[in-house]
């Protein structure tokens, strides 16, 4: 119970006021707990931010099962979108912002955050390529950069609005560059 409690806390408290501004005490004095009882689970406020962003959020961007990969690809980035543009995207915002100063962050947040999700993009990519959508010949980290980075970078520069259309758009594009040549008939 208390466990959940803190979850929770952690994640209203970051999400309403950034990571900066809330402290371990704070987190506990929400969540009706001692520091002592937050401090038995986790080592610090970056573990328990993860642990709430990934235990209460967690599958709100899983890729979906769907006819094939690449409709599974497209189906997901419209969650990511979703997920940016609500209150959540906040917090996400928040925590790179944050990374950039705080190392224990910044790990945790490569570590559980992003890596678990270049690993599933990994997989639709490869399972595009098998199907044969994509081609073989390009390089896959750089392609997730290619895609997601995209997403980031309208996340935490505003540079531009994050609908449908720009999903739609990114997609096709990146396609349109790594898809697979149709085969010519001799």
């Amino acid at each position: 119970m208390a466990h959940a409690a803190i979850l929770k806390a952690a994640l209203r408290l970051v999400t309403k006021s950034g990571f900066r501004a809330v402290s371990v005490n704070d987190i506990a004095a929400e969540a009706g707990v001692g520091k002592m009882t937050l401090y038995r689970h986790w080592p610090n406020k970056a573990a328990v931010v993860m642990d709430a962003l990934l235990a209460l959020i967690g599958e709100e961007t899983a890729f979906p099962e769907a006819a094939s990969a690449l409709e599974s690809l497209q189906q997901q980035l419209h969650r990511q979108v979703r997920f940016f543009r609500s209150a959540r995207g906040n917090l996400v915002r928040s925590l790179v912002a944050e990374a950039q100063t705080d190392r224990a962050l910044a790990k945790a947040f490569r570590e559980r955050w992003l890596e678990p999700r270049r690993q599933g993009v990994r997989r639709t990519l490869e399972c595009a390529i098998a199907e044969g959508s994509l081609r073989n010949d390009f390089d896959l980290d750089t392609a997730i950069d290619q895609l997601y980075g995209s997403l980031y970078y309208r996340l935490l520069l505003g540079s531009g609005v994050m609908d449908e259309r720009f999903v739609e758009a990114t997609l096709q594009q990146f396609v349109s560059g790594h898809g697979a040549k149709p085969k010519t008939r001799k």
